[in-house]
């Protein structure tokens, strides 16, 4: 993604302070819309996180032999709830979740760091990757919501954000209807390293950031790249994701 140039990123600092006054943060719940209160840090009412199915381990996990990925940090259940947090985030112009969403999601991955948890072996990641989107959906959106939340993530982590070490090189049909083979067979290819990301790349531990997983067929694929440019390790780190991975072929 291109930075945004000196005026244009006035204009955008100027926005989000006028929207802060309008719209204070955490005053509205993301799910359901009502007022809370604003201790409430994550942006989510009581009431509607109890309806969240909160993950407490890897839902991939007995299928990660099918996968390039080590590991799948996902917050919760791809449901109801995070399906409207995830739609205002891409398609309604809200960049702002980022925030809330991107410090859950830091904190998933603090607890499976923590002794018990899935990741306590790792010492630290290298760097967060964000899953790359292409110009064209940069232009119509205004940002990659990926490389947002890694970066709101990465803020409270203290992680480096590299944007520039997996790029999109070719545009993908809409996947929303296709089984994970078929996701698989169009995304074959799709991300690469640049040459010029190579070097830091090489024997990384990696930890790749994307909004939603389903069928795991987008993280495989940045995967591979990665792995490709000589990565020692990839784990995969979203908001939420299905309850369990789809076998490839299967329709979902």
């Amino acid at each position: 993604m291109r930075p945004l140039s000196t005026g244009k990123a006035s204009v955008a600092r100027l926005a989000g302070k006028v929207l802060d006054l309008i719209y204070p943060r955490n005053l509205y719940c993301l799910c359901c819309g009502d007022t809370m209160e604003q201790s409430r840090i994550h942006g989510i009412c009581d009431n509607c996180a109890k309806k969240i199915n909160w993950l407490d381990h890897d839902p991939f996990r007995a299928s990660l032999d099918e996968f390039a990925f080590d590991h799948l940090l996902s917050c919760c259940v791809y449901g109801f709830y995070p399906r409207r947090i995830m739609h205002d985030l891409k398609l309604h112009g809200k960049p702002y979740i980022a925030e809330n969403i991107g410090l859950l999601m830091a904190e998933k991955v603090q607890a499976e760091m923590s002794p018990g948890g899935s990741l306590e072996d790792i010492k630290s990641f290298t760097a967060m990757v964000p899953v790359p989107s292409t110009p064209k959906k940069i232009k119509k959106r205004g940002y990659n919501q990926a490389e947002l939340l890694a970066k709101c993530a990465a803020k409270k982590l203290g992680m480096d954000v590299w944007t520039d070490a997996l790029e999109k090189t070719a545009e993908t049909a809409s996947m929303r209807l296709s089984s994970g083979l078929e996701r698989r067979n169009m995304l074959h290819g799709a991300f690469s390293v640049p040459q010029s990301a190579c070097a830091k790349v090489r024997d990384a531990d990696i930890l790749l950031v994307d909004d939603v997983v389903t069928t795991g067929s987008t993280a495989d694929a940045c995967a591979i790249a990665l792995r490709d440019a000589g990565a020692r390790s990839v784990s995969v780190l979203c908001f939420a994701s299905s309850a369990r991975a789809f076998e490839f072929g299967q329709e979902e």
